[in-house]
């Protein structure tokens, strides 16, 4: 994991990710109790020329440091990194609000916890569910910011019913 972070932490500095943070299971578990996961999921925010996203700059880093992928994931060392481009208006707006985080010395951005909800209440996938239920649980959540999330992205109806 700590290699994986240097790399993404590196990829910022030199401006191939320049809007991204962490999100899913590992920043979940950055406000809450330790939990299995397999991978570490990137959401980024691409260029875009002429309304076209451009990823060409991202992959040719990926290749050039000899990363393998496998599935949907490239391969940094041990750790498989799913890469994201946000492509939705909540998870551009997560990755613009993002929390810078140190973990062993390595500067990180961090989905919050209140765009962590809400974009898995968007999801709801099982695993999804549970880690809603893990972040209302073990978190000191702002909930003026989620209400407002919720509201501007029309989810407070969806997290009204999850919560009967």
């Amino acid at each position: 994991m700590e290699k994986a972070l240097k790399v993404i932490s590196k990829m910022h500095k030199e401006g191939v990710l320049k809007e991204y943070a962490i999100g899913g299971a590992i920043a979940t578990i950055y406000y809450t109790e330790p939990f299995a996961t397999n991978d570490v999921d990137i959401f980024f925010i691409p260029p875009e020329e002429q309304g076209l996203l451009v990823l060409t700059p991202f992959y040719e880093f990926c290749t050039k440091k000899g990363y393998k992928t496998y599935k949907e994931y490239i391969l940094i060392g041990e750790t498989p990194i799913q890469f994201l481009p946000a492509a939705t208006a909540l998870e551009k707006e997560a990755v613009q609000h993002a929390v810078p985080v140190r973990y062993k010395n390595i500067q990180v951005n961090i989905l919050g916890p209140e765009y962590l909800i809400a974009i898995f209440l968007r999801v709801f996938r099982l695993k999804d569910r549970e880690k809603i239920v893990r972040l209302l649980e073990q978190t000191k959540i702002n909930k003026k910011l989620l209400s407002d999330i919720l509201t501007r992205h029309s989810l407070e109806e969806k997290f009204e019913n999850f919560k009967r």
